[in-house]
C-alpha cells in the first residue's frame, strides 16, 4: 500500500438509539498476500488497556469488485484478510458504541461522540495515509473535530492515522461558539443540558487561551477546540492534538467550586497542546498502538501540567490566590496521608502507570503521577528559581523542551538535565536521584517560607494558638446495610496495628452498636490514646480487636501568607505565581 495512499472512512449513524454505527473503510491496492487491519488496544491520553474491539460485530471484507475475502481473527483486536494481493481492500463493519465515560465511542439519539482509536482499523501500511471521514448523521446533528473539515461539514480530514485517532469528533444536538485570539481560532462545542453558563465559559477560556506565553514560545496549532459534555455518570477529561473533551455533571457547573473545576479542567486540557501533544518523552514516541507505551517521565507529563494549570488560571486572574492556597493545602494534605510516597518513587510511578492500582493498595504503596508529578514540579521550579536569582524557572525549561524536542523528536532523563543545566548551570543529577528517583521527604513548612507563606490548622488567624485536635483512627468507612464496611485502612494507623483491614464490617465500638452512616460521630466521646474495643465481622465470623486512637489537627490545614513577609519572599511569590504578594487581611 503506498504510504501516502488515502483511506476513506464512511460512519453511517441511523440507528443512533440503538447505540449503533456501520463503518465501512476503503484501502488503496495491498502488495501483500495478506494484511492485518488493527484496532488500538489503548487510546491517548489514557495510560491503560482497554478493550476497544469488543464492540465490532458483523466484519465483511471485499476486494474493489465486490468479491469477498477471506479473514480470520488471530487476536482479540486484530482481524486477518486473506488473497489481497495487488487488490484494492474494503471492509465494513457494525460498531457498538455506549462507551461513554472512557471517552472512546458514544452514540444515542442526541449525539455521537467518536475517538477513532475504537471506532477505525488501521493496518501498519496505512498509519501514514490521508484519511478522509464521511459521517451519514440524523438531519439535524452537526459536526465538530479538531480535524480539518473536508468537503462538507460532516467530513473530515487527517494527514495520517495518528491524527486521525489523535481528534475525535462530536457530532448531535449542540451548542457552538467561536472565537479568536492571536490570530488563533477556537471553538466551544458543547452536547447535553445542565447549569452551566456557556457566555461565562466563553468569556473565561478567552482569558485563558492568552496565557501560555508565560510558559512557551509560540503556539503548534492554527484552531483548537473545546468540547465539553454536560452529562450523567461520566466525568473526567482527555487531551488530544488540537481538542479536548472534557466530561463532568450536568449540574456541576454553577457553584464557584464547580465552575472552578471545570475551568481547572480545561487549563490542564490546554496545557497538554504542548506538553505530551507536542513533546513527549522517549518511549511513547512514536505511539505503539498495540502494547503499553513505558516512560519513566509520565509523571512530567501528567504532574507538571497539573501544577501548570494553576500557573495559567492565576496568571489570567482566573482563580483568586486563597483558591490556589486551598488547592496547594489539599495537596500537602493528601500527600500527608499518603504512606506510599515511601514505598514508590514518582519515576517508578510512571513506569507502571499502566499498572497502577487504586484504592487501599494504591494509597498505601503507591504515588500517583498527578499528584505526586505536581509535588515533584513545584519542588523542580523553587529550585531553579532559587537558582538564578528568580531569573529563570520550571517554565523555561518546558518551553525549551518544546523547542529542542518537538515532535518527531522524543527527549528522555537525560534531556531533561542537560536543559536544566543550561537553564541553572547547576548539575541535577544528585536532585534527581533523590527527588524523583528517590523517596526524599518534602519540607512543606520550608517551602512554603520561600514564598512569604505558612501552614496553619486554626480557623482564623487570631485563632493561630487554639490548633485543637480530634481523635484518628486511619479507617475509611461506606455503609452498607450490615455494618459500615472497611473500605481502606492507612498503613501504620491504629486501625493497622489493631489488624483492620479492607471489607470488615464494624457493628460496634465499646460494645455498642454502630448506628451511624460513619465513625466520626461516635468518636467524638473519645480521646486521643484512649483505647476502643470495635467489634466487626470478617468473613461472617464476629471478631473484637483494641485499638489506641491516635490524633490528627481538628479543622482543615489552610495556607497564608507570613505576616511580615519579606521582600525578597515576596519576589519569589511573584515570580512563581505571575501575581502580587497578597495583602494580609
Amino acid at each position: 500500500m503506498s504510504a501516502h495512499a488515502s483511506v476513506k472512512v464512511n460512519i453511517s449513524i441511523e440507528q443512533p438509539e440503538h447505540h449503533l454505527a456501520i463503518v465501512e473503510l476503503k484501502f488503496e491496492q495491498v502488495n501483500g498476500e495478506q494484511v492485518n487491519f488493527n484496532l488500538p488496544t489503548w487510546r491517548t491520553g489514557r495510560y491503560e488497556t482497554l478493550n476497544l474491539a469488543n464492540g465490532i460485530r458483523e466484519f465483511v471484507a471485499k476486494d474493489s469488485q465486490g468479491n469477498v475475502l477471506s479473514w480470520r481473527k488471530i487476536n482479540k483486536h486484530t482481524w486477518q484478510v486473506s488473497g489481497t494481493k495487488n487488490k484494492k481492500v474494503h471492509l465494513s463493519y457494525q460498531v457498538y458504541a455506549n462507551q461513554l465515560a472512557k471517552r472512546t465511542r458514544h452514540i444515542d439519539d442526541s449525539h455521537a461522540f467518536l475517538d477513532s482509536s475504537a471506532v477505525v482499523m488501521y493496518s501498519e501500511a496505512s498509519r501514514n495515509s490521508v484519511h478522509t471521514v464521511q459521517l451519514a448523521v440524523p438531519e439535524l446533528w452537526r459536526s465538530f473535530s479538531g480535524l480539518e473539515t473536508g468537503a462538507n461539514s460532516h467530513q473530515f480530514i487527517a494527514t495520517n492515522y495518528d491524527q486521525l485517532v489523535d481528534s475525535p469528533i462530536e457530532t448531535g444536538i449542540n451548542e457552538h461558539h467561536e472565537f479568536i485570539v492571536d490570530s488563533r481560532q477556537y471553538e466551544l462545542v458543547i452536547w447535553g443540558e445542565g447549569n452551566y453558563d456557556s457566555a461565562k465559559m466563553l468569556e473565561d477560556l478567552q482569558v485563558l487561551v492568552k496565557q501560555s506565553k508565560h510558559i512557551w514560545q509560540g503556539y503548534p496549532f492554527k484552531r483548537y477546540v473545546f468540547m465539553v459534555h454536560a452529562t450523567s455518570g461520566a466525568r473526567g477529561a482527555t487531551e488530544h492534538v488540537n481538542s479536548t473533551i472534557i466530561q463532568r455533571s450536568r449540574f456541576k457547573f454553577s457553584t464557584r467550586k464547580d465552575y472552578l473545576g471545570f475551568i481547572a479542567t480545561a487549563a490542564h486540557e490546554f496545557v497538554h497542546t504542548w506538553n505530551v501533544k507536542q513533546y513527549r518523552p522517549h518511549g511513547i514516541v512514536p505511539y505503539d498502538y498495540q502494547q503499553e507505551n513505558y516512560s519513566n517521565l509520565l509523571w512530567l507529563v501528567e504532574g507538571s501540567t497539573s501544577y501548570f494549570q494553576y500557573q495559567l488560571l492565576l496568571r489570567g486572574n482566573l482563580m483568586t490566590t486563597d483558591e490556589f492556597f486551598t488547592t496547594l493545602a489539599e495537596r500537602i494534605t493528601s500527600h500527608s496521608h499518603k504512606p506510599g510516597k515511601k514505598s514508590q518513587s514518582v519515576a517508578e510511578a510512571s513506569f507502571d502507570a499502566w499498572i497502577s492500582e487504586g484504592g487501599d493498595y494504591g494509597n498505601n504503596h503507591s504515588v500517583n503521577i498527578y499528584s505526586e508529578g505536581f509535588l515533584a514540579s513545584w519542588l523542580l521550579d523553587f529550585d531553579i528559581l532559587t537558582k538564578t536569582a528568580l531569573a529563570k524557572s520550571y517554565r523555561n525549561a518546558h518551553n525549551q523542551l518544546y523547542q529542542q524536542h518537538r515532535l518527531p523528536k522524543s527527549y528522555n532523563e537525560d534531556d531533561v538535565l542537560t536543559i536544566l543545566k543550561q537553564i541553572t548551570g547547576a548539575d541535577y543529577q544528585v536532585w534527581w536521584q533523590e527527588n524523583i528517583q528517590g523517596t526524599t521527604e518534602i519540607d512543606f513548612s520550608l517551602l512554603l517560607a520561600k514564598a512569604g507563606l505558612e501552614m496553619s490548622y486554626a480557623k482564623s488567624d487570631k485563632d493561630k494558638l487554639n490548633n485543637k485536635s480530634k481523635v484518628w483512627t486511619g479507617l475509611k468507612t461506606k455503609q452498607s446495610t450490615q455494618g459500615l464496611i472497611v473500605s481502606s485502612v492507612e498503613k501504620n494507623s491504629p486501625a493497622w496495628h489493631a489488624g483492620m483491614t479492607t471489607e470488615d464490617v464494624i457493628v460496634a465500638i465499646d460494645g455498642l452498636r454502630i448506628v451511624e452512616k460513619d465513625l466520626s460521630n461516635r468518636l467524638k466521646d473519645f480521646k486521643p490514646k484512649q483505647s476502643i474495643t470495635i467489634t466487626y465481622f470478617r468473613r461472617d465470623k464476629l471478631t473484637t480487636t483494641t485499638l489506641e486512637l491516635d490524633e490528627i489537627p481538628k479543622n482543615k490545614l489552610k495556607i497564608i501568607p507570613i505576616v511580615k513577609a519579606s521582600i525578597e519572599q515576596k519576589a519569589l511569590f511573584k515570580a512563581w505565581t505571575g501575581v502580587d504578594f497578597p495583602q494580609n487581611k
